[in-house]
C-alpha cells in the first residue's frame, strides 16, 4: 500500500457497510490465517549425545515450534513454522470500502447549493461540514438538567421553611428570635414558579416528547456545509448513542451515505417529527417557547425546522 487515506468513523452503520463491501468483494472475511515457514543454516558444534535440541521457550510464546538437528560438525538446520491470524474490525472494513469507492469514482461530492439540482434520491454522496446535532434534543436535555437543579432548590426552600417553623415553635427564646430574623429564601419566587410549572400540561408534554425521542429507532441530526447547505442525517439508534453524540458535538466531519430526499424551495423538515407533538404542525411551535421559559433558566430557543437548501441522507458513516 503506497497511497492510502485513513478514516476514523465515529458513527458507522455496520450492516449497510458490510452489505456493500460483500457485494463488491463477493463476500467478507472478518479474519484470515496464514502459515509462515522459515528455514536457515548456521554453523555449530556437533553434540554426540543429542540429535534433537529444542529452542528456548521464546518460540513457544510466539506460537512457533522449532528444533535444531546436528550430526558431527555439520551446519545446524533450523526450521520454524508460524501461524498468523489477522482480524478485521468494522473500522478497517470501512476503510477498505472507502478506498474502493474512491478508486472507482463512485462517490458524488456535494459541496454547494448549485449541485442540489443534479442530485437525485439514491445517489451515493460525500459531504463535509459542521455537526450541529438536533436543537430540539439538546434543549430537552438541558430541560432535564434544569429540572434536576430546580428540584434541589425546591428541597432547600422546603428545608429552610421547616427549620424556620420549628424555631418559632421552640421553647428556647433564642430559637424563636432566630426565626424572626430569618428572611425569605433568595430563590423562593423561582421555587414557587417552578412548583406551578411542574404541575402544568406543558411539563407533561415535554417529558413525553423526551421519552419519544429517546425511544425512537431513528434520530434526526444535522450537519451544515460551509456553503450553507444543511444535511438532515437519519441515524440509527443501534449505532448512535450519547457517547457518539458527545464526540460529534460541534466538530467538523465527513458524511458518506445515500440521499433519500432533496428539499425543493419552500419545503422543510421538522426535527420533532418523531414525536406526537411534532406531527401536530403549528401546535409544536409553543413547545420550544415553553422550554425557553423554564423558571430560573434562560435557554436559547432554536426552531427545530430545517429549510431549503437542504438534503436528507441515510448515512453509512460519519467520520474524520
Amino acid at each position: 500500500m503506497t497511497s492510502y487515506e485513513l478514516a476514523h468513523p465515529l458513527y458507522l452503520d455496520v450492516q449497510m457497510m458490510v452489505s456493500f463491501l460483500a457485494y463488491l468483494e463477493g463476500g467478507v472475511y472478518l479474519s484470515s490465517e496464514e502459515t509462515l515457514q522459515r528455514e536457515k543454516l548456521r554453523a555449530g558444534k556437533a553434540n554426540s549425545n543429542d540429535n534433537y535440541v529444542k529452542l528456548p521457550s521464546l518460540g513457544a510464546l510466539l506460537g512457533t515450534e522449532a528444533a535444531l538437528t546436528s550430526e558431527n560438525s555439520h551446519p545446524l538446520g533450523e526450521n520454524s513454522e508460524t501461524k498468523v491470524a489477522r482480524h478485521h474490525t468494522a473500522a478497517s472494513l470501512f476503510n477498505a470500502l472507502y478506498g474502493y469507492l474512491h478508486q472507482d469514482d463512485a462517490i458524488l461530492t456535494l459541496e454547494d447549493q448549485g449541485q442540489l439540482a443534479t442530485v437525485k434520491s439514491g445517489a451515493f454522496v460525500r459531504l463535509s461540514g459542521r455537526y450541529t446535532g438536533n436543537p430540539l434534543e439538546e434543549m430537552l436535555a438541558i430541560f432535564t438538567q434544569a429540572l434536576s437543579y430546580m428540584g434541589e432548590i425546591s428541597r432547600d426552600i422546603e428545608e429552610k421553611r421547616s427549620q424556620k417553623s420549628a424555631n418559632r415553635k421552640s421553647g428556647n427564646p433564642q430559637n424563636r428570635e432566630l426565626a424572626d430574623q430569618q428572611g425569605a429564601h433568595p430563590y423562593a419566587e423561582i421555587g414557587e414558579q417552578f412548583s406551578e410549572f411542574e404541575k402544568s400540561i406543558e411539563m407533561r408534554f415535554l417529558k413525553r416528547m423526551k421519552e419519544e425521542l429517546e425511544s425512537s429507532p431513528i434520530h434526526d441530526v444535522v450537519l451544515e456545509t460551509a456553503s450553507g447547505v444543511k444535511a438532515v442525517l437519519t441515524v440509527s439508534s443501534e449505532y448512535y448513542d450519547a457517547a457518539v453524540a458527545e464526540r460529534l458535538s460541534s466538530g467538523d466531519f465527513v458524511v458518506l451515505g445515500k440521499v433519500t430526499r432533496v428539499l425543493l424551495e419552500g419545503e422543510s423538515i421538522n426535527l420533532s417529527r418523531r414525536t406526537v407533538v411534532g406531527k401536530m404542525g403549528d401546535a409544536s411551535d409553543s413547545v420550544t417557547d415553553t422550554i425557553a421559559n423554564i423558571p430560573g433558566f434562560t435557554l436559547q430557543s432554536s426552531e427545530p425546522v430545517v429549510k431549503y437548501p437542504a438534503v436528507q441522507i441515510l448515512p453509512m458513516a460519519i467520520f474524520i
